[in-house]
């Protein structure tokens, strides 16, 4: 099989040598041109330089690692968007630490700056890779990312394990799998890999050759949206507000938000399309909502620009008692091999149990425990129930469990399984949510402050609808389920109290409710007032997975929803 042009063209300008140390066996390379029209004269320069930290969990390894960082510049060298893809996870944390303050000069071409997609790739390499001494293991020394067309990424993640052969002069003479790779995946990655260039291994201070397994990142094929129009540019952009609920976690988020920018500049219709947390979701669309722009054009013309822009959340210091620490003091004896560790994981995402409505709203309490299974990749792999005052307290925390999600744990540098317990209070301490209370009171109460469907203005508009994971915990032969939920959206949009209705299996109840609890819609309105209303909504649980995302997806599975149905 042959490489796509694609990758071909990526081979030919993208496998350059890099330059600039800027930490202990970190070297960040210069820009290269990312869009299918000629490269302009003069590419961005770093007005400051990127210096990420090597990750102290891979200091004591030998792994070699890299992340590439894809970039879009306006012609005033503001950035539109940045990603950081990286081989392995501490790698990329470090290089999006560094990169907050990270500024650009914007490309020129005759003379005048234009807009500019460029990659810059960062090489971590292990000091067993080092230059001096007689001994050494091979030196990474330029890239080419992993991209394809005919697949864009392995079934199930973008992680593969390779070993590549080199040779006394650094060429790689054969790549291998040490995981299953489909052939139509594995031949267009082998050439693209052949493309890479190493400092050879030394033994006694002479070349020789070696064999180097390492971990690299496949990511997507996307063609470039950029070419014919222009796109807006970035006037003002408000950071967004870290969220006080989260404060006590200290957790690091990432959500990318899609939305049009009009004719006159505005931030119209921002949708959520992939999110770490869901607490992260409404600071982000509350964010750029803020933003303006210079509208995109065509031929001159002003027209509505679709984009989609991450948005980081850093906490700022850490709090004094964290909510959730994990210590590693496990006596990993125990344990079976596969699990064995020297760097536990850290939380990255985490889904707060939703207190069931009806044991809220009678003041039931108690708690339940369970222990996580995580994988290698960071994701919660199966939850196993180990007690629970109440079944629907089980339930509830299990159904949380699944949606968290962890930088993994690391044995030598290489992603491992983990094995982890957590316990959850259910009561109005723990679980305290002042709106949850304060609509509870208005059922009991007020009823008839609830407006029917046939009053509002419009039916709430979806502006953040993660999909539900398939839950782990159904008996194996089960590849299908729904339930129907019933919840009210307050004036601010947000859905609130989640009930099952009914349901396939109880997990899938619970699940629904889980995810539909993080949901956020346009205020529902009448006369142009918010209000709140009641809302019923069928969600469908299938194992056909939608294509993986390049970073953690908010679903695993696919979870149908329809459009909300507001009661009367």
């Amino acid at each position: 099989m042959k490489p796509h042009p694609f990758i071909l063209f990526l081979a030919a300008w993208c496998a350059l040598p890099l330059g600039r140390v800027s930490a202990q066996d970190v070297t960040v390379g210069e820009p290269v041109w990312f869009l299918p029209e000629p490269a302009p004269e003069e590419l961005p320069k770093q007005k400051k330089k990127l210096r990420p930290d090597y990750p102290d969990e891979m200091r004591k390894t030998s792994e070699v690692g890299y992340v590439i960082v894809t970039r879009y510049l306006d012609e005033t060298g503001k950035v539109l968007s940045s990603e950081a893809d990286g081989s392995n996870v501490p790698f990329e944390r470090a290089v999006e630490m560094a990169s907050p303050d990270w500024a650009m000069t914007p490309a020129k071409r005759g003379g005048k700056p234009v807009n500019a997609k460029i990659w810059i790739p960062v090489i971590f390499n292990p000091k067993s890779a080092s230059l001096k001494g007689p001994d050494a293991t091979p030196r990474l020394l330029a890239i080419t990312p992993l991209i394809t067309a005919a697949s864009p990424r392995p079934p199930s993640e973008p992680f593969v394990r390779v070993k590549l052969a080199i040779d006394a002069n650094g060429a790689v003479t054969q790549v291998g799998f040490e995981q299953e790779v489909k052939p139509a995946l594995a031949e267009p990655l082998a050439a693209i890999l052949k493309t890479w260039r190493f400092a050879p291994a030394r033994k006694g201070g002479s070349p020789v050759s070696a064999e180097l397994a390492m971990t690299v990142f496949c990511q997507p094929f996307v063609s470039s949206k950029y070419v014919n129009d222009q796109p807006p540019r970035a006037l003002t952009q408000h950071p967004p507000l870290y969220p006080i609920e989260m404060r006590p976690y200290a957790l690091v988020g990432e959500v990318l938000v899609a939305f049009t920018v009009n004719t006159a500049g505005q931030v119209i219709n921002p949708v959520v399309v992939e999110s770490d947390n869901p607490a992260f979701d409404e600071p982000a669309i509350k964010a750029v909502l803020q933003w303006t722009f210079k509208p995109g054009t065509r031929d001159g013309q002003p027209l509505n620009a679709h984009i989609a822009v991450p948005i980081r959340f850093i906490p700022g210091r850490r709090p004094e008692q964290e909510m959730f620490t994990i210590d590693g003091k496990t006596d990993q004896s125990q344990l079976p091999p596969e699990f064995h560790y020297d760097t536990p994981p850290k939380l990255r995402g985490v889904l707060l149990p939703v207190y069931p409505a009806e044991l809220r709203k009678e003041g039931v309490t108690g708690k339940a425990a369970v222990t996580m299974i995580v994988g290698p990749e960071g994701r919660v792999k199966q939850v196993i129930l180990r007690s629970a005052d109440r079944p629907e307290f089980g339930l509830a925390l299990v159904a949380a469990a699944e949606g968290f999600y962890f930088e993994p744990a690391l044995n030598q540098g290489r992603p491992v399984p983990y094995m982890l317990s957590f316990e959850q209070k259910f009561d109005r301490d723990s679980s305290f949510d002042e709106e949850a209370e304060r609509l509870l009171e208005l059922e009991r109460k007020h009823p008839d402050q609830i407006v029917g469907a046939n009053k509002l203005d419009a039916v709430p508009k979806p502006m953040s609808r993660r999909r539900p994971r398939f839950p782990t915990n159904v008996a194996a032969e089960v590849k299908s389920g729904e339930a129907l939920v019933e919840f009210l959206i307050d004036e601010g949009g947000h859905a609130r109290l989640p009930r099952i209705v009914s349901a396939s299996d109880p997990a899938f109840g619970y699940a629904a409710v889980q995810t539909v609890n993080t949901w956020l819609f346009s205020p529902p309105l009448v006369d142009g007032k918010p209000v709140v209303t009641r809302v019923r909504i069928p969600v469908v649980f299938s194992t056909k997975s939608p294509a993986p995302a390049s970073k953690p997806s908010t679903s695993s599975s696919t979870g149908d929803t329809s459009a909300p149905t507001a009661e009367s």
